[in-house]
């Protein structure tokens, strides 16, 4: 049977679901805007704290404060370090563009690796590269640079300097150089791309030194180690020693050309909620290299390069000789901002393949042969002869 409702409990009705809908939107409105005043609280505190300086350098500094663009860049690059993450920084818009070519296109340059001998207080020629404009132009390895442009090397300017030698503009940068007891100048041209990764023969061994891990840098490291084999190598030593440069992306495909293929994951990323960040899960798909293997580290072993020596571990079980890594187990992602400048920021934590438990970040990856360089000084390892490298030494004949 049909029952009629009256207008005044269907009135009634309408006024307690608003109520209660009312109700449930005010709880969670509320829950917002405590966590939005907080916001709120915390930047009106920083504003203030700008705009308090800028009263202050208006009306007494002594001097110009006409370079607003120069003024707004170091705030920006104030706000970053100000999280104390040596991982995250920004850039101007001129980084950017040559941070961005670097990742995507390796270095370019001369054709030149160099090193600052402090012993011998003189900056070096440690590697030429074939076919390369320092090449064609003569200069080779152990030549001494003495001025670049028309500015005399010191040991104060050097790595100022020697960033001329870098570039991808088509033009040419006069180098001075001597070579026993003879002084000549060259004018090679810039533009040359430099390879991420060079490798030779040791005996039987393939060496490869991996500088950094851009876009190109699989493909080049695969081609080497494909080199080395059909020259006869049995076994392999990676050397990542001071390599930090370059993004988890592609150290994840550099990876994935030496170990097998596994049915879990070599490497996620997660965010600050411990969720996978932007789908960032690496897999390793390809055939493996079924040699064996050594990876060289050291302190300034970091970021992408640390992922590298751990997953070998892990997977391949390599050999991990020379000294702790930096720790820097974090991925960090560009955000370009609106004046063309851009910021790089700490975005996710890197588990590797055998997740929380390696993970790496804050504590570095402990070697499994301790050997500290005879000579002490991790950052002129380009200058040493092989039998001076006790590290790489250590390593070859564990492979032996």
């Amino acid at each position: 049977m049909n029952k009629k409702v009256s207008l005044g409990i269907c009135i009634a009705l309408i006024v307690i679901a608003v109520a209660a809908t009312f109700s449930a939107t005010m709880v969670f409105s509320k829950s917002i805007y405590n966590k939005l005043i907080g916001n709120i609280s915390q930047r009106s505190q920083m504003y203030s704290s700008i705009d308090e300086i800028n009263q202050i350098v208006s009306n007494y500094f002594y001097g110009s404060t006409q370079n607003t663009g120069k003024m707004n860049a170091s705030l920006s690059d104030g706000y970053i370090k100000g999280l104390g993450d040596s991982a995250s920084r920004y850039m101007t818009s001129e980084e950017h563009t040559a941070y961005t070519s670097r990742l995507e296109g390796g270095v370019t340059g001369i054709g030149v690796e160099t090193a600052y001998d402090y012993h011998n207080d003189r900056f070096v020629i440690t590697h030429v590269y074939a076919e390369s404009p320092a090449e064609t132009a003569g200069l080779q390895k152990g030549d001494v640079i003495t001025a670049i442009g028309d500015v005399t090397v010191t040991r104060k300017n050097y790595a100022t300097l020697s960033k001329n030698l870098y570039g991808s503009i088509l033009s040419s940068v006069t180098v001075e150089y001597e070579r026993g007891e003879e002084t000549k100048t060259v004018e090679p041209l810039l533009g040359f791309s430099l390879p991420s990764v060079i490798g030779r023969s040791e005996g039987n061994v393939g060496y490869i030194r991996i500088n950094g891990f851009y876009k190109n840098t699989a493909s080049e490291f695969k081609n080497e180690v494909d080199r080395l084999i059909a020259d006869g190598a049995e076994s392999f030593v990676f050397d990542v020693r001071n390599t930090s440069d370059g993004s988890i992306d592609y150290a994840a495909q550099v990876i994935d050309v030496i170990v097998p293929a596994i049915s879990g994951n070599i490497a996620v990323a997660k965010d600050k909620n411990g969720e996978v960040y932007k789908d960032k899960i690496y897999t390793a798909e390809n055939n493996s290299v079924n040699k064996p293997v050594a990876v060289l580290v050291n302190g300034a072993t970091a970021g992408p390069a640390e992922l590298f020596a751990c997953d070998l571990r892990d997977i391949s079980q390599a050999l991990i000789v020379g000294t702790k890594t930096a720790g820097i187990g974090t991925m960090q992602e560009l955000f370009t901002l609106e004046n063309g400048g851009a910021i790089l920021l700490t975005v996710a934590l890197i588990e590797p393949k055998n997740g929380a438990d390696a993970v790496y970040d804050g504590k570095g990856i402990e070697p499994n042969v301790n050997v500290t360089l005879l000579t002490g000084d991790d950052a002129n390892i380009s200058l040493l002869t092989v039998e001076e490298d006790n590290q790489l030494v250590t390593a070859i004949n564990l492979l032996a």
